[in-house]
């Protein structure tokens, strides 16, 4: 009996020990693993779009010479085969070399700016000692492409051009296009911008990446622009990444397998430039705090285990020596000598446990409730004492120093931020009233919008159309900004090209109408059916399947009906690809009529 007993509690402590570090491991790899993805993504997104301003200021200065009559007059004076292998007039070169100048100014980037006349001629900004005066273009390898492309412009991967006399073994990326005569759409030459590989090293590093990953910028041919790789990411390794098959060939996360290792692949892929940027990052190294996690879970659990095991050797041998007093009067039963009995009420172990146990069933409700209102308290209590710990105006005195402080080196969003944020907190901490006067939440809301243009710009718009004789009715508080979130994030944060936010208030009758909708991506019929079922479902019940942001929309609701009754709370309505509207009823209640 004692060692049933014993082996039976092992294996209640084990289990569960075992089980909770198994599942603490895996949540939590995966969890590191998609916030490094989202992370990465964000990373090379932007400077996927870095690359993509330079390389349309780069297409804007190829441009430039096809509509200068100077230019193209002097390109067009040396075009002829007439003029091969002769070098071009003094006062032609001047006026050349003083128009690249200045194409080149305040552009340390560009390495050199070549005009190639079609006598083989080549203007340029570099030193005439450090580069050739004549080059045939035409049996340049990067040439071919440049032609095909007919005038319009080429970005040419990393390669060594032949013109260059002090070239070192240096490669250079380059933007190349066509010079045709307006008229008669001849070709007169070729404008080619080269580019130091430090544009890319420079883009690359001022965005704080993973260090013991790689990264690569090819285009749509996996022609390399660029590679950077550390932790054991060699050029080989490298090349393979970046010739394998398996690379996606648009924007997306995905595992690779190099060598025996697992990669977390992120593309970004830029449609205008046709560059895909991509991160490369060891799973290895991002599980590596993971590990120390499972290992340090799995020593705390063997140790609690082996604790476990000798207060399990302990109570075992308490719990069965009365059982053994038992079965020997069960044994003397048993032999006929039915005078022996075991009373309930005598002082043994057998007899308190059985009277407690009925006294536990008696007890048990009340204890249930008690335990309930205790567990309540105690809440409160934390609570409470975790709010006298937060000093709201040593928040708000800090971030009015950040506001200085940002004002001073005249960073005007930063400004902007820090002011909308400290009047975001002083709405949300400073006051403790249910009801707020409509004005007030719209200015709380208007706090949140500016925050959030600051991240999104012009993608987002917000409009607000409240009639003036509105504003000092009596609102719940904290109504709009889960609203207006929820209309970002999931209505229109994804899309490219933004949207707008419409937050309106009217009055009809007695009652009071505040709507929050939007121009997003909406919601299907089935999608809007399960949001509708989860607002009218009771708290906590198994209808709440909506996520996150519905658990957010059903507090609001819940607040409604809790305060106005079951006619009152929120609505919503939309289609998919046309938006989302949240429509709030409640009754109208003006200054004064409070019931906090």
């Amino acid at each position: 009996m004692r060692s049933k007993t014993l082996l039976i509690f092992m294996l209640l402590i084990a289990i569960p020990l075992s089980l909770q570090g198994i599942i603490t491991y895996y949540d939590f790899s995966m969890s590191v693993e998609r916030r490094t993805a989202d992370y990465s993504a964000q990373l090379v997104g932007q400077i996927n779009r870095n690359l993509d301003r330079t390389f349309m200021e780069m297409q804007r200065l190829s441009l430039m010479p096809t509509y200068d009559p100077g230019v193209l007059g002097i390109l067009r004076k040396y075009s002829g085969p007439a003029l091969a292998n002769q070098r071009p007039a003094v006062e032609d070169l001047e006026k050349m070399q003083l128009y690249i100048a200045g194409m080149t100014y305040n552009r340390p980037e560009i390495r050199g700016i070549q005009l190639f006349a079609g006598s083989g001629y080549t203007f340029s900004n570099v030193d005439a000692s450090a580069i050739r005066s004549f080059t045939d273009v035409k049996r340049e390898a990067w040439y071919e492409r440049v032609k095909q492309a007919d005038g319009a412009w080429v970005v040419i991967p990393k390669h060594r051009p032949s013109y260059y006399l002090d070239n070192g073994g240096q490669d250079y990326v380059s933007v190349a296009r066509l010079i045709r005569e307006p008229n008669t759409n001849e070709g007169l030459g070729v404008v080619k911008i080269d580019l130091k590989e430090d544009v890319f090293q420079q883009i690359v590093s001022n965005v704080k990446f993973e260090e013991k990953g790689g990264l690569l910028v090819v285009n749509s041919r996996s022609e390399l622009f660029f590679q950077q790789g550390s932790g054991g990411l060699t050029p080989e390794m490298m090349d393979e990444l970046r010739l394998t098959t398996e690379l996606p060939q648009a924007s997306n996360v995905r595992h690779m397998n190099i060598q025996g290792k697992t990669y977390l692949a992120i593309v970004d892929y830029s449609d205008y430039s046709d560059l895909k940027v991509i991160s490369f990052i060891p799973v290895e190294s991002l599980l590596k705090e993971t590990k120390d996690l499972r290992n340090f879970t799995f020593g705390i659990g063997f140790i609690c285990l082996i604790f476990a095991g000798a207060l399990a050797t302990f109570f075992s041998y308490r719990l069965s020596r009365p059982l053994a007093a038992l079965k020997n009067k069960m044994l003397r039963v048993e032999q006929g000598s039915f005078k022996q009995s075991v009373k309930v009420e005598s002082q043994d172990e057998i007899g308190q446990l059985s009277r407690s146990f009925n006294r536990m069933v008696e007890e048990i409700d009340r204890l249930v409730h008690e335990v309930f209102v205790i567990g309540l308290r105690e809440k409160e209590a934390e609570l409470a004492a975790l709010q006298s710990q937060i000093n709201p105006h040593f928040i708000y005195n800090t971030l009015e120093s950040i506001n200085m402080l940002a004002l001073k080196r005249q960073n005007d969003e930063v400004s902007d931020m820090v002011s909308a944020l400290g009047r975001l907190l002083r709405y949300t901490v400073g006051r403790n009233a249910r009801l707020v006067r409509l004005r007030e939440e719209l200015e709380s809301a208007a706090s949140y919008v500016k925050i959030q243009q600051l991240r999104y710009g012009e993608r987002l718009k917000v409009m607000i159309d409240v009639e003036e004789s509105l504003l000092g009715y009596e609102v719940p508080k904290l109504l709009f900004q889960p609203l207006v979130e929820n209309a970002i994030y999931h209505g229109i944060g994804d899309r490219e090209e933004g949207g707008t936010i419409w937050i309106e208030a009217v009055r009809f009758e007695d009652e009071l109408l505040l709507t929050v909708r939007d121009d997003g991506k909406g919601m299907s019929e089935d999608e809007l059916q399960q949001l509708r079922q989860s607002l009218a479902s009771p708290p906590f019940s198994a209808a709440e399947t909506a996520g996150e942001h519905g658990l957010a929309l059903k507090n609001i609701n819940q607040r409604l009906v809790l305060m106005y009754g079951e006619r009152y709370g929120l609505h919503v309505d939309g289609s998919l690809g046309e938006g989302t509207a949240f429509t709030i009823t409640i009754p109208i209640r003006e200054e004064g009529e409070r019931d906090d």
